[in-house]
């Protein structure tokens, strides 16, 4: 599989790393595979990766419309995503997908408490609007394997200041519904993001610093404080999307980039 590493995380559990250190996973059941998904890799087909590892009819879930995450949506031909995407201006979800998504009536929306049976094995979603208004965590109920895309970070903090996402005051408001969520079934997930090495360079987390309930908790505190003036970071060195300037801010385990326009406060 040149170009992509293949790791079995779980029982009939994968996650695929491309070589942009975008991941993608496979969930088997007994009689449909789900690919949550599918990473950014220009040169080359994900389907034939897939197909070594499953031979099962194939469905993908998509957790946002960005193209690291849905570059190859063409290669699916049940697919599932949260129409909430649509809220996006259609120029800054045409650019974000890099011009590959269907026609709308061509997905299924997917939203808080839907269930994707796979056989023996279920998908739940709960959505957590913030990076992009559509965003999605999706639930593996068997093994209890949550997939979170970049909804909280992949261990290098959040992007809020991409185009096309909410408020920072929408965003505190889904994370705070998805902890109820997550605690509601026991909270004793197993995270992964949408970037699974969670390996990065950052002032509070030189190392590692795997997805958590912890990360989650902090992230909530820590978009409460930038709302609210208390913790309004320092400039940061991260990619812009505009000129206007992103800045940095840091909380226990939590880190996010932001711009000062996603602030809403009366």
């Amino acid at each position: 599989m040149e170009g992509f590493q293949v790791t079995e995380i779980g029982e009939k559990i994968y996650c695929i790393l491309d070589a942009g250190n975008s991941s993608f996973y496979v969930v088997e059941g007994e009689e449909k595979a789900a690919v949550i998904d599918t990473g950014i890799t220009v040169s080359a087909k994900i389907l034939p990766v897939i197909r070594e590892l499953t031979d099962k009819p194939l469905l993908l879930v998509i957790t946002h419309a960005h193209p690291d995450h849905m570059y190859h949506i063409d290669e699916f031909d049940e697919v599932y995503m949260c129409h909430d995407e649509k809220k996006m201006d259609p120029e800054t979800l045409s650019v974000l997908t890099a011009g590959k998504l269907k026609p709308w009536e061509e997905i299924h929306d997917i939203r808080t408490d839907s269930v994707i049976s796979l056989g023996g094995t279920e998908l739940t979603i709960c959505q957590a609007p913030g990076h992009t208004p559509g965003s999605v965590i999706v639930l593996e109920t068997k093994q209890n394997y949550l997939f979170t895309g970049d909804a909280i970070g992949s261990g290098c903090g959040v992007w809020m200041q991409v185009p096309g996402g909410t408020s920072l005051e929408e965003y505190y408001d889904g994370l705070v519904g998805l902890m109820v969520w997550l605690v509601k079934r026991g909270g004793r997930m197993k995270f992964f993001g949408g970037h699974h090495t969670q390996v990065f360079e950052s002032t509070a987390h030189p190392v590692y610093n795997p997805l958590s309930l912890g990360v989650l908790a902090d992230l909530i505190d820590l978009v409460d404080q930038v709302i609210h003036g208390e913790n309004l970071g320092r400039p940061s060195n991260a990619k812009p999307f505009s000129k206007e300037q992103v800045r940095y801010a840091s909380y226990g385990r939590a880190e996010m980039q932001y711009c000062a326009s996603r602030i809403h406060r009366k």
